[in-house]
């Protein structure tokens, strides 16, 4: 996956063992306030940035280090996601419905992230107490366009 020109931004899991580097333009930012993502991050949402999944790369020495794990979306799809077999930090998401995409966990990036102008996707499961920004692009469910 991905090219081998200078990156636009880089990660990697919290014990290093995989990394990966991102060449191309991310899509969107989103805040997913789903039941799922709450589980997955252990927190009241996750961050995702969605980039076209030709633009990331995953070097060999980190293949070595990825579990897949595979679950169903309320939707009935099935979403998929990549994550250090070590450490246990889940780098991206994906979509089989759309393999051009890759929802990466933008909390995973070397560099910071500011979401104050995020999507926030899955409103209608948000934890009471956390605040939608006024002005944001905001959905009850999944954006229409179906990239998440």
């Amino acid at each position: 996956m991905g090219s081998t020109l200078n990156p636009k931004l880089t990660g990697r899991c919290q014990c290093g063992k995989v990394t990966y580097s991102i060449h191309s333009e991310p899509h969107s930012l989103n805040v997913c306030h789903c039941h799922e993502c709450q589980r997955q991050s252990g927190s009241a949402f996750a961050l995702t940035l969605v980039v076209p999944s030709p633009g990331v790369h995953l070097p060999p020495s980190s293949q070595k280090h990825i579990g897949h794990f595979e679950r169903r979306t309320d939707s009935g799809g099935i979403r998929g996601g990549i994550f250090c077999t070590d450490c246990g930090v889940r780098i991206y998401h994906s979509n089989p419905k759309a393999p051009q995409w890759l929802s990466i966990k933008a909390g995973t990036l070397d560099q910071k992230v500011d979401f104050s102008d995020a999507t926030h996707i899955w409103t209608k499961r948000k934890l009471e107490g956390v605040a939608v920004p006024e002005g944001v692009e905001a959905w009850e469910e999944e954006p229409d366009d179906g990239v998440v």
